[in-house]
């Protein structure tokens, strides 16, 4: 099956020359959507990719009508890979069907890894800088008050269960503080 998607930014554009050019290809179904380019949360783009089954072939006019943003664009292209589905943009001779599309993809492909690990990079290095600089990191830890964990385990003699629901805390949470305290030391 071939699907088309075409895409305005306004109501004051319209859909004919990309309609035409999609017809013309001979595409099955057409989705047409008028929202900016640079959303991502697009519900007729949704539709189209949801209907792409292996061995079909989506199409746009141009790259410029499916995304704006390179990030958008790459992950658009990596669902196509991993669905086996054909991506054709008439105005821009890509098509993945082919070696020199298939090319295309695999340095779009590239840059989308090499982008990916840079941020990792980045994230890694901001982490490093933070920790160097006596920032805390994670959630922060919460207050028990230890004492009354100590009397309800001991005096009242309740469960781990029962003191874990109590004061909200994980079952481990409530084993280490006794531990901690040295009164863990009846049968459970």
């Amino acid at each position: 099956m071939i699907i088309g998607y075409a895409r305005i930014s306004t109501q004051h554009q319209k859909f004919d020359s990309q309609i035409n050019s999609l017809q013309k290809f001979g595409c099955d179904t057409i989705f047409t959507e008028c929202t900016s380019g640079r959303k991502t949360d697009r519900p007729e783009l949704k539709k189209a990719l949801k209907k792409l089954k292996a061995g079909d072939t989506f199409v746009i006019y141009k790259l410029d009508r499916l995304s704006r943003g390179t990030k958008h664009l790459l992950h658009l292209m990596e669902e196509f890979n991993e669905k086996n589905v054909n991506f054709i943009s008439i105005q821009n001779n890509i098509d993945t069907s082919t070696s020199m599309g298939k090319f295309f993809f695999t340095i779009m492909s590239a840059f989308a890894e090499m982008e990916a690990d840079l941020i990792r990079e980045r994230v890694l290095s901001g982490l490093d800088t933070a920790k160097e600089n006596g920032v805390t990191l994670g959630r922060p830890k919460k207050q028990i008050d230890t004492k009354k964990l100590v009397k309800l385990y001991t005096i009242d003699n309740r469960s781990i269960t029962d003191i874990a629901k109590l004061m909200n805390l994980s079952r481990p949470t409530i084993y280490k503080h006794l531990k901690e305290q040295k009164v863990l030391q009846r049968k459970s």
